[in-house]
């Protein structure tokens, strides 16, 4: 009896070491391999601090940022789901009459610029839609860093194209699409160069 309780014991305890530190110390030693996505793929600024993730999307406010879609939770990354409303729903009629007043000279208006994700929290932005938001941000970041309107415009656009990128390569067709936050530091970088 007393050799199957130490049997059973000893099989408990190296389930316990494989389990809770073995296997952990594993994934930790593979995802070392790859530092961004281990961390949550932060995105670290000039002075060393983490101002977002290239994988969660978060609210800009300002005219003089790109703005990503809508988000049903918030831009919460604690809660991520979409709003589960149909087409035919007067409230969701009713949220998207409302964003559609921010693109005001926007003749076809992608739809991803105010419909929300499955998640809420898709980092990415057609680039039709970022360019829809052009106007807005170029005037703003001109009257903050005192240059042209025009040449801010253009600098803007060209920041788009270098970030726009296809989904899988293009390998499954698609629109291409940005990263807000990397269009954002983009925009940061033009504000702080005046």
């Amino acid at each position: 009896m007393l050799a199957r309780i130490r049997v059973n014991a000893l099989l408990l305890l190296s389930t316990l070491a494989m389990g809770s530190v073995a296997y952990p110390a594993v994934l930790l030693a593979v995802a070392r391999l790859v530092p961004t996505t281990a961390t949550g793929s932060l995105v670290v600024g000039t002075d060393g601090v983490p101002v977002g993730s290239r994988l969660i999307a978060q609210e800009f406010k300002g005219d003089e940022w790109f703005h990503p879609r809508p988000s049903a939770v918030g831009y919460n990354a604690g809660g991520s789901g979409g709003s589960n409303l149909g087409a035919s729903n007067p409230k969701l009629r009713e949220r998207v009459a409302e964003d559609l007043k921010a693109y005001p000279s926007v003749a076809a208006l992608p739809a991803d610029a105010v419909t929300t994700s499955g998640s809420g929290l898709d980092p990415h932005l057609t680039l039709r839609a970022a360019q829809a938001q052009l106007d807005r941000v170029s005037a703003a970041v001109a009257a903050k860093s005192g240059s042209e309107v025009a040449a801010t415009r253009a600098k803007l656009d060209a920041a788009l194209r270098a970030e726009a990128f296809t989904s899988m390569a293009g390998l499954v067709g698609g629109e291409p699409i940005v990263n807000v936050l990397e269009v954002n530091r983009a925009v940061r970088a033009l504000i702080v160069a005046k």
